[in-house]
């Protein structure tokens, strides 16, 4: 299994959905899933984008399901 690192959100959901498209994840019921890849979160998931809330319910759903 290969892994993607995203570090440093920053509360920036907008901008991670982005970067989560760009590298073939596709959004399926609220959560986001590659078939061959992982994402590993490292570091600031919030401290000054505007959507905070949003950015660690993306994060949050994508660890629940795996």
């Amino acid at each position: 299994m290969s892994y993607d690192l995203i570090g440093d959100i920053h509360g920036c959901s907008d901008t991670l959905r982005v970067l989560l498209v760009k590298l073939d994840y596709e959004e399926q019921d609220g959560v986001y899933y590659h078939p061959e890849r992982r994402v590993i979160f490292l570091e600031d998931f919030i401290d000054r984008g505007s959507r905070q809330r949003e950015a660690i319910g993306i994060v949050r759903r994508m660890v629940k399901a795996g």
